[in-house]
């Protein structure tokens, strides 16, 4: 199955247009800008797709760890900060990118990169669809984190 008629099937499951909708329930947030969060209990569903227009990445290097997080603007304009983002093909091709040999020897900084050449690209693209799901919540937390389970289009070796 292509791209196109995996997003068309994806629109036809759980799809919201605004943050109310998404979970069933209120999202909580304990920071102006952090990520989400709703009461485990509390949630209708765990996964829902969504359209956005508009996303910015962050790229937090630690000991070798690489975290992407995404910032999503939705159709009803509402913003989802500091989304965890968990594809697959997002991460890989991140780890492509910071990994790739470089012709002047200086890697060009993957944020830059993906906020800019990767954020056109994605603009350019006729959909534009995430799946938000609901991370597991701790016991002691009390706290299902919102994390970026696919985001699409997914990414092309040749962007690159």
């Amino acid at each position: 199955m292509g791209e196109v008629e995996l997003v068309d099937m994806l629109h036809k499951a759980e799809v919201s247009a605004d943050l109310e909708k998404l979970f069933g329930c209120e999202l909580h947030t304990d920071t102006p800008g952090g990520n989400a969060w709703v009461d485990p209990g509390s949630a209708t569903r765990s996964i829902c797709g969504c359209e956005f227009k508009n996303i910015r990445f962050r790229v937090f290097q630690n000991a070798g760890e690489v975290n992407l997080r995404a910032r999503l603007v939705l159709q009803s304009g509402e913003t989802l900060n500091s989304l965890p983002l968990v594809d697959r093909e997002w991460r890989r091709f991140l780890s492509d990118f910071i990994h790739r040999p470089s012709e002047s020897g200086v890697s060009p900084a993957p944020e830059g990169f993906l906020n800019r050449s990767i954020w056109a690209k994605l603009m350019r693209a006729p959909y534009r669809f995430a799946r938000i799901g609901l991370a597991r919540g701790k016991q002691m937390e009390g706290k299902c984190w919102l994390m970026l389970d696919s985001l699409f289009p997914q990414p092309n070796a040749g962007w690159l």
